[in-house]
């Protein structure tokens, strides 16, 4: 790789992970809307969404659960939607791939931590809601992000190469790392100034240790 290619890379990288530092806010965002459609006062930090009363009934936290996942699918298909009138390599059509790959991304760590852990979280309470199994929705948010890579790599012809496949795992260990970093700032910087609350099910949220 020559030294126009390789600072081409690295650009490209740290597009991914200020997609992935914003992407992430807009989850949390998400979620918070999806609590304020529904009349609940909720807040956001980095990393985290708060809602600031009680909930009752539970099926409210299932819905502001939902909102956050849905956003990325959403930037996901949205990006790939509009990227297809740009041309490779454009400053658009970076911004939009950096998008398309720091979502990506979320739904994979995402899967692997729900499939890990043998739940789903804010996957499986969304799920819950039209009485599906986490797997189902970790199965089909999958589904949708792989579908779309192959698209958009096979529009762009993005060839399936070593090279390429190292490329997607230092970004995608790099997107970890990020998302690591801002989970450690937040938990010194703001879960403290926010409140435990119960939900009408039994669970509690935001539990400090």
């Amino acid at each position: 790789m020559n030294g126009q290619a390789l600072k081409s890379k690295i650009n490209f990288l740290f597009l991914v992970l200020i997609a992935g530092i914003l992407s992430t806010l807009l989850h949390e965002l998400g979620h918070c809307i999806f609590y304020w459609i529904q009349g609940i006062p909720a807040a956001m930090s980095l990393v985290k969404e708060y809602p600031l009363v009680d909930i009752i009934p539970a099926n409210q936290y299932a819905i502001g659960s939902a909102g956050g996942p849905l956003v990325n699918i959403v930037l996901i298909i949205v990006s790939y939607i509009m990227i297809r009138k740009y041309e490779k390599h454009s400053r658009a059509w970076n911004y939009l791939s950096a998008l398309i790959l720091a979502n990506s991304f979320y739904v994979i760590v995402r899967s692997l931590i729900a499939l890990q852990h043998g739940e789903g979280e804010e996957l499986e309470y969304a799920a819950n809601l039209i009485g599906l199994n986490y797997l189902h929705v970790i199965g089909l948010f999958f589904l949708i992000t792989i579908v779309i890579l192959a698209l958009w790599t096979n529009r762009f012809r993005i060839k399936a190469s070593v090279k390429n496949g190292l490329s997607f795992v230092v970004f995608l260990i790099a997107y970890f790392l990020v998302l690591g970093l801002m989970q450690v700032v937040d938990q010194s910087l703001f879960w403290n100034k926010f409140s435990t609350i119960q939900i009408d099910d039994g669970r509690v949220y935001h539990q400090k240790r």
